[in-house]
């Protein structure tokens, strides 16, 4: 039984709103460690290995059925329906609602490079955090931004939750997420640390924040008819004392390469031998991984008064991970 802080009302079931099968990540993800500070906490995770290879092939297709979800809200689902109910009748909208909506969610992502698409990170990133921490995404960073400035710059996702600081309480938090797939450990965490310094330094954070929670209201991933609408709305409304509630949250995705797992890869007898070569070796990188990501955040010491969750994926190849969802989605490969 956990605690929430007694003060502010708060009874949304965020994990009732959440329509992903969370229980990809015990399927598709070795969780290694969780090493927890005041403010940050460091994940480690790696995909599980397909015999000696180190391969992210069932996760990118576990990811594949979140599409839906991930680019629909539940208002854009009913009047897609509807839409198919005017033009084709009942029963066969209903048996092409799958498809179409599927149809829209590839050309939300796109025949872009996958190598400079960041949309996929945004997907797993989303996967994470609504199955692991438990919030509910509301918005994504580039619906009704009005230039492409502003969706460089935006968040990546809008979710909110409850948040644990200590063991076993809870407090009600806004998650704004960031995702980085980069060659290196190193520049994944200096690049995503600048991306949101831009909420919090004083120069910019009046006009980021603004306008992040005003694309949010606009953009709710929750239904006019929800219950909790009026809640929900005052939760991402500044100045209101629901929204000044909530602490700040930046769950972070990096995504990055490293020459060991190949030569893990080529030592492996077998899968358990892999997995176990894998699980040592991350280990090992525990403590390094967290005191590289604190002595970064030294010189962001406005990112220091607010929680960051880092989820961060070692892998051999980052290439094979943009490649395949950008097959997965789209069932061809990437030609330039």
């Amino acid at each position: 039984m956990y605690h929430l802080n007694e003060n502010i009302e708060m009874n949304v079931n965020w994990e009732e709103k959440i329509k992903i099968d969370t229980k990809w990540v015990g399927r598709q993800l070795i969780d290694h460690f969780e090493q927890k500070q005041t403010k940050l906490t460091v994940r480690g995770f790696t995909p599980k290995v397909a015999g000696t290879n180190f391969s992210c092939d069932a996760l990118i297709d576990e990811l594949g059925y979140f599409l839906k979800d991930y680019v629909h809200s539940e208002r854009s689902k009913k009047n897609k329906l509807k839409t198919l109910k005017s033009q084709y009748g009942e029963k066969s909208a209903q048996e092409r609602i799958e498809t179409a909506l599927y149809q829209e969610a590839q050309s939300f992502f796109g025949k872009k490079d996958p190598s400079t698409d960041g949309k996929y990170g945004e997907l797993l990133l989303f996967a994470l955090t609504e199955s692991i921490l438990k919030s509910k995404m509301i918005a994504h960073k580039i619906e009704g931004l009005s230039n492409a400035k502003d969706q460089v710059k935006g968040g990546d996702g809008i979710f909110l939750g409850r948040y644990e600081v200590e063991k076993g309480k809870f407090e009600p938090a806004i998650f704004i997420g960031e995702s980085k797939i980069m060659q290196g450990f190193s520049d994944s965490i200096d690049d995503a640390l600048e991306s949101l310094d831009r909420f919090h330094k004083p120069e910019t954070k009046t006009e980021f924040n603004s306008m992040e929670f005003i694309v949010a209201n606009k953009t709710l991933f929750v239904d006019d008819d929800d219950q909790d609408y009026d809640q929900i709305y005052n939760l991402l409304t500044p100045n209101t004392d629901a929204f000044k509630s909530q602490i700040i949250v930046h769950p972070v995705l990096v995504m990055y390469n490293t020459k060991v797992i190949e030569s893990l890869e080529k030592k492996a007898k077998n899968r358990n031998h892999l997995e176990k070569l894998l699980q040592e070796y991350m280990q090992s990188q525990e403590k390094i991984i967290s005191e590289k990501i604190i002595s970064k955040l030294k010189t962001f010491p406005q990112i220091q008064k607010v929680y960051i969750d880092f989820f961060c994926f070692p892998f051999n190849n980052i290439n094979y991970f943009r490649n395949g969802m950008y097959f997965n989605i789209h069932k061809i490969p990437y030609s330039k």
